[in-house]
């Protein structure tokens, strides 16, 4: 911007005020040039041309003088004008332009302050007394002097009242001349182009703008001849160079004799309106390109009719250009079901209301239907409310629902199935549920499972359902004829629609009454023990996933009739070594129990070396009595599958103890249940007697019962024997494994302790009784859960 100096012709402002008062008044500004002369006194001196702005004083004085009768009017005039007095007022007569005098009171006044600082006023008022009366008009009417202080009064009024409106306007107000010279600004155009009134005013208008826009400001300039109201917009550049939108209008001022003087000009500041527009616009860009590239369908529809539609929805509906679509009902292309529904949402939609998310079938152009899931809300569309509908093709997705149901019944299936085959064992159960299952879950109309007799080419049916009456008799026809190399080969068939019409499999379909047929071969142990039959009534193929699936399910039941041969081969295998043991538990124990009886009659009768021999036949008969009643226990606990219950742990322990008469046995015990069986008793015969057998000469055993917790109890067994080394204290509990690593037959009990234990929901362990000296007794323990009042295992 260029520096703007001040100036005091501001004066402008108020010419067309001034021309209207019936007074002369001449202001000379501090230059000693005429700022401004009104028209009454240009008549009163008979100047025909408008005297211009910056005329020399003197030369207006020169035309002054003469008019002024009375030398001392013209004295006090010329000093007020050349400076030498401040002040003047005095009664003159002045000549009149048509002849003849008029009496005036001339006042003259320096201004001292405000913009017109420096300058000095000339008033010439006519008096009023019958020599003195305004030119123009009749002596008879001159203006009585109270009346013409209350017009002054009422000017002076509206002059203030103008001025608080154009200092307080919330636009800018600037004052131009024809030569683009701001001679007046008010204080919001000083904030507006960020620059003081004073450095405003006298600057030229070029200041305020860029170089391009000069030359606009130059053109409208010269047009000012027009006398034309214009509104436009211009960019204004402020002092610190920024740059603000404004809307400007242009008001010329026109004086009495039609000529332009200059032009008002009203200003606002409309940048932040241009930022919101500019914002708009890149709002409006961004949702039309999203709503252009968008994949998902957009149309807009009001009055029941579309009036938008993006290329998205004309891919869905199969249009290639938007009039095929635009225009069309909203109905149209909507499945008849969904019409309702649509109806009462679009209502909904209008007034503003959120709907929900729906899925329904769209009409396309050439009559197919697509399922999508959409959405309308409210917007307006070229002033107007509409509902905007947002919907996206969900096809794929309905395909993939329905692949993922299907797999998921196959799956459902197959587990079926699996569960059947592994819970029976009863060869007809598994079939008949096996094809009642896979008719059920597939959706197939009919079935038939067959054993097949490879040895006498023989086919029998063994459950059916939803089959012909004639399906037995046909089963010659099915596995003599249609079926007979596939299935022997251990391999599938299907016979469907697609075949001649002549074929033995179409003829068979006809028989049957099915549109597809699939024979299933069912393979045990590499051999071809029957077949699955699945037939489709309205189906006239099978699938990839069909097929592997049929197939699948053919295999377990296949393997489920294996399992069911392998279970009634393990039962028969259970009975027989059930048999055998028995047979050698029980007479082993008998030959044991005589052995023994003769073991004690040979100690008794012999001495010496002798009695050394018969003693360890007795430890070995011993042993073989241990081994039978450990072997027994193991059966027990494999067989014995009764629930746990209420054990008095007292009690078990006094009848235990009361077993082993020779031994010191110290018993501190509490009356406690406990969850158990009958089997618990096996627990402490074998701590005890291992205590005794491996304690030594003297060993002494102590039983005790501490409560763990509120639920539980420890049970401890220790003894003074010879202790159990670190790194034999957890393999001693593991069958066949006793300490040094020695294995054998007789490792039997703890192992049994161990089962029991955790068979009654517990664990059992072995310390040193003495903490750090294994040497000095073992101490073993195990855990059992309370029976509390009302509970149960």
């Amino acid at each position: 911007m260029h520096e703007c100096t001040p100036a005091h012709d501001d004066i402008l402002v108020l010419s067309g005020i001034l021309d209207a008062f019936d007074e002369g008044l001449l202001i000379v500004g501090p230059d000693d040039r005429v700022a401004c002369i009104n028209r009454h006194l240009q008549h009163l001196l008979d100047i025909i041309r408008d005297v211009p702005v910056g005329t020399d004083a003197d030369r207006l004085l020169r035309a002054l003088i003469p008019r002024i009768c009375g030398e001392s009017g013209r004295t006090e005039i010329a000093a007020f004008l050349s400076g030498r007095s401040s002040a003047a007022d005095f009664l003159c007569a002045m000549r009149l332009p048509g002849g003849g005098e008029g009496r005036f009171r001339c006042s003259c006044r320096a201004v001292h302050e405000g913009r017109l600082r420096g300058s000095r006023l000339v008033r010439f008022s006519p008096e009023p007394s019958c020599d003195g009366i305004a030119p123009g008009k009749d002596r008879d009417s001159g203006v009585d002097a109270a009346k013409r202080r209350r017009i002054e009064e009422i000017l002076r009024e509206s002059e203030d009242r103008y001025r608080f409106l154009v200092e307080n306007l919330n636009e800018g107000i600037a004052l131009i001349d024809r030569e683009g010279i701001v001679v007046f600004a008010n204080q919001k155009m000083a904030d507006l182009l960020g620059c003081p009134v004073a450095r405003i005013i006298g600057a030229p208008v070029y200041v305020f703008v860029d170089e391009e826009c000069a030359g606009d400001v130059r053109e409208f300039l010269q047009h000012l001849g027009r006398n034309v109201r214009e509104v436009f917009e211009f960019e204004l550049v402020r002092r610190d160079g920024t740059c603000i939108h404004t809307l400007i209008a242009t008001t010329p001022i026109i004086d009495t004799g039609g000529t332009c003087r200059g032009f008002l000009a009203g200003v606002q500041d409309i940048t932040p309106l241009k930022q919101m527009e500019a914002n708009l616009r890149e709002s409006e860009e961004k949702y039309r390109s999203l709503v252009e590239l968008s994949a998902e369908a957009t149309l807009i529809h009001r009055d029941g009719r579309i009036i938008f539609v993006n290329p998205a929805g004309l891919k869905l509906l199969g249009a290639s250009r938007p009039e095929e679509v635009i225009g069309k009902a909203i109905l149209d292309i909507v499945h008849p079901d969904a019409r309702d529904t649509i109806e009462a949402f679009s209502v909904r939609d209008l007034q503003g209301e959120e709907t929900p998310l729906i899925e329904l079938l769209v009409v396309r152009l050439d009559g197919a239907t697509v399922p999508i899931e959409g959405r309308g809300t409210r917007t307006i569309f070229e002033g107007r409310p509409a509902v905007q509908v947002v919907m996206r093709d969900v096809s794929h997705r309905k395909q993939a629902e329905e692949q993922l149901q299907a797999r998921n019944r196959h799956l459902l299936l197959l587990n079926r199935i699996i569960g059947t085959s592994a819970s029976t064992h009863l060869p007809g159960e598994l079939l008949e549920t096996a094809l009642n299952q896979t008719l059920d879950l597939l959706g197939y109309d009919g079935g038939a499972i067959y054993r097949l007799d490879s040895g006498w080419g023989e086919a029998t049916l063994q459950c059916w359902r939803n089959m012909p009456d004639t399906c037995l008799e046909l089963a010659e026809t099915v596995f003599g004829v249609s079926f007979a190399d596939t299935i022997a080969a251990g391999l599938p068939c299907y016979l469907e629609q697609d075949r001649g019409p002549n074929t033995p499999g179409s003829r068979l379909l006809r028989e049957l009454g099915f549109a597809a047929l699939a024979c299933i071969p069912l393979v045990v142990e590499s051999d071809v023990v029957g077949a699955l039959l699945i037939g489709s009534r309205e189906r006239g193929f099978f699938s990839h996933d069909e097929r592997a699936l049929l197939e699948a399910v053919g295999r377990e039941i296949g393997a489920g009739i294996v399992r069911g041969m392998l279970y009634r081969r393990l039962e028969v295998a259970n009975r027989e070594a059930n048999l055998y043991l028995d047979i050698l538990t029980h007479d082993i124990r008998n030959a044991d129990n005589v052995a023994n009886i003769y073991a004690d009659l040979l100690i008794d009768e012999l001495e010496g070396e002798p009695a050394r021999h018969a003693r360890k036949l007795k430890d070995g008969i011993r042993k073989s009595i241990e081994i039978t009643a450990n072997v027994a226990t193991l059966r027990k606990i494999q067989e014995v599958r009764n629930g746990l219950a209420r054990q008095n742990l007292h009690d078990v322990i006094r009848e235990e103890i009361a077993h082993f008469p020779d031994l010191c046995i110290r018993y501190c015990g509490q009356p406690v249940e406990v969850f158990a069986d009958d089997l618990l008793p096996e627990v402490f015969t074998n701590l005890i007697g291992n205590a005794a057998k491996h304690g030594g000469p003297g060993v002494e055993v102590t039983v005790a019962v501490d409560d763990l917790d509120e639920e539980g109890v420890v049970v401890t067994v220790a003894d003074t024997g010879p202790g159990v080394p670190d790194e034999a204290k957890e393999a001693i509990f593991f069958r066949f494994e006793r300490e040094g690593g020695r294995r054998g037959s007789q490792g039997l009990g703890l192992s049994i302790c161990r089962m029991l234990a955790a068979r009654y929901g517990g664990r059992i362990w072995v310390e040193d009784r003495v903490p750090g000296r294994p040497g000095e007794g073992a101490a073993f323990r195990f855990s059992l859960r309370k029976a509390g009042h009302g509970g149960c295992a």
